[in-house]
């Protein structure tokens, strides 16, 4: 719970500010760079969300990817339109990113556990079943071809999670925001 205390407890500042909104620009556009079908997507917008997390902590990471679905709802509509539900699950890897990712050590271990739990939690349990709430496609149907793509993702997101952290954290950036 310091974690989420500390990451709120200091007036937001306009750098910080400028940095979020720099983020939740670049979350957007990596957004629009995934490819595969709308069930199965592959992308690289939780690089931009891992940063807020990373930056930010929970609260502020949670908020500014709140605001990144919104604005990219309004701005860049998808086919399926919008749904609260995915809103949701925005708010929940802001939260996930931010305990696991803020005033940490920067390690694959915790990368790994990162990605996990964002895999599982938040893609394949709540995205899931927002996908079947919106399709009325089985749960099982849209689960067990999900559960490969996961797996997929999990390793391509916690090998580059790593690395952008990793440079990042070696490097003048490593204070951005702190």
């Amino acid at each position: 719970m310091s974690i989420m205390n500390s990451s709120r407890s200091k007036v937001i500042s306009v750098q910080e500010v400028t940095w979020m909104a720099l983020l939740i620009a670049m979350q957007m556009v990596l957004s629009k760079l995934s490819f595969g079908s709308n069930t199965l997507q592959v992308g690289f917008s939780f690089i931009a969300i891992g940063l807020l997390g990373y930056y930010f902590g929970p609260f502020k990471a949670a908020i500014a990817n709140v605001i990144a679905d919104v604005i990219s709802n309004v701005v860049m509509p998808s086919a399926g339109g919008f749904f609260i539900g995915f809103t949701f699950s925005a708010l929940i890897a802001g939260v996930i990113y931010g305990f696991m990712l803020y005033n940490h050590k920067v390690t694959i271990w915790r990368s790994f556990l990162t990605v996990l739990l964002i895999t599982v939690v938040v893609n394949t349990g709540l995205n899931t079943l927002w996908i079947h709430m919106m399709t009325n496609v089985p749960y099982p149907a849209l689960l067990i071809p999900r559960l490969a793509k996961e797996a997929f993702s999990l390793v391509y997101q916690t090998g580059l999670l790593y690395i952008v952290l990793h440079w990042i954290d070696n490097s003048k950036f490593s204070k951005i925001g702190r």
